[in-house]
């Protein structure tokens, strides 16, 4: 038996039929909607920063001039459609203050120019004395001429290009400088980092004279954890101003260097002697300045005596006077005992010259 041959069924064709004209219908009118639209001009140019009212790195005028005005665009006066959003965020981009940008038209026809701003965490101070800001994406950022913003301070560093030596410096700065800014501790002590002949760094803390010598960011964690530590368990003790400097480069380590006018010797075997004869050197420094502060003062003395001898005013000291008197006496004495010794010699004498006489007389009186 033949089969039987399918009814074609009108219905269904009309459906699709219908459909097919109502998407072409649709899709004309969209065309039809969005080259309208396209032709359409702006009514309004919105900007809006991320973090302005804490941060003014960049300014609204700014943003305006270098994605519209620099780029010379009548804004209001071109069609939607003609609008080059692209261009304008890679102008915005080039901004180095500027970490992103965002342009796009609403329902309203406002233009909306979204920028979100970088944010310095630490300036840097070249050894040249060029100076600017770096960020969390080792970005780089010019000084901003009408806002102050207070950081931490890293000093000393070289030029740093966009190779493998620079970027691997800017990323220990950024992190011992995030190391120090998530604890307030730190954040408050230290003022400045100081980067070193090695690529090393050095801390100058707010409190005390002592240079704290921090090596890499390796284990930076526990370096400022020892180093807590030795504040918190030493110095509170024996005194701020006791270790001239501080080393915790070694692990689970802080070498502390006492406060003398010594620089340790290269030479690990005569270190102890040669710290010992800087002890006794320096004490007897400060013995020969007593002594000569003493003789300074003696002399001082003296001459104040002799001025007020000179004018005739009377000695300040009480015992002066008991002094003078006392000295005066044995001069009287001494006088006496001359006296009574010529009265001696002459009674002597006269008995003498009397024994004389009678011895004559006898004799003559015998004759």
């Amino acid at each position: 038996m033949a089969g039987k041959k399918r009814k074609i069924s009108i219905r269904k064709i009309l459906q699709a039929a219908l459909t097919l004209v109502l998407g072409v219908c649709c899709l004309l009118a969209m065309v039809s909607a969005s080259k309208t639209e396209g032709r359409l001009k702006l009514t309004n140019v919105n900007v809006h920063i991320n973090n302005a009212k804490k941060y003014h790195f960049i300014e609204e005028k700014q943003i305006l001039d270098e994605a519209i005005v620099n780029r010379n665009i009548d804004i209001m006066n071109t069609p939607v459609g003609g609008l080059d959003m692209q261009a304008m965020e890679k102008a915005l981009k080039n901004d180095p203050w500027v970490a992103d940008a965002q342009l796009y038209v609403d329902n309203s026809r406002t233009l909306n120019i979204v920028v979100t701003q970088r944010l310095p965490v630490a300036r840097i101070f070249e050894q040249g004395g060029h100076s600017y800001f770096i960020d969390t994406t080792l970005s780089t950022m010019p000084l901003t001429p009408n806002f102050v913003y207070y950081t931490s301070v890293v000093t000393n560093v070289p030029v740093l290009g966009n190779d493998s030596a620079g970027q691997s410096l800017k990323k220990q700065i950024v992190q011992i400088v995030r190391e120090i800014q998530m604890d307030t501790f730190w954040n408050a002590q230290v003022s400045q980092i100081i980067v070193d002949s090695a690529l090393s760094f050095e801390l100058v803390p707010v409190l005390g004279d002592q240079r704290i010598i921090f090596g890499d960011t390796t284990r930076a964690r526990e370096k400022f954890d020892n180093l807590y530590a030795f504040y918190r368990n030493v110095l509170n003790r024996i005194g701020w101003d006791h270790y001239e400097t501080l080393d915790v480069r070694f692990k689970g380590q802080v070498v502390a260097s006492p406060a003398l006018p010594y620089s340790g010797p290269v030479d690990k075997a005569i270190a102890n002697m040669n710290w010992v004869n800087s002890i006794i050197e320096t004490e007897a420094r400060n013995d020969s300045m007593k002594e000569a502060a003493d003789e300074r003062s003696e002399r001082h003395d003296a001459t104040k005596g002799d001025e007020a001898g000179k004018k005739g005013d009377a000695p300040k000291d009480n015992k002066a006077p008991q002094e003078k008197h006392d000295a005066v006496k044995p001069e009287k004495k001494e006088t006496a005992k001359k006296e009574d010794a010529k009265k001696n010699v002459q009674k002597d004498k006269k008995s003498e010259d009397g024994k004389a006489k009678d011895k004559t007389k006898q004799s003559n009186k015998h004759d």
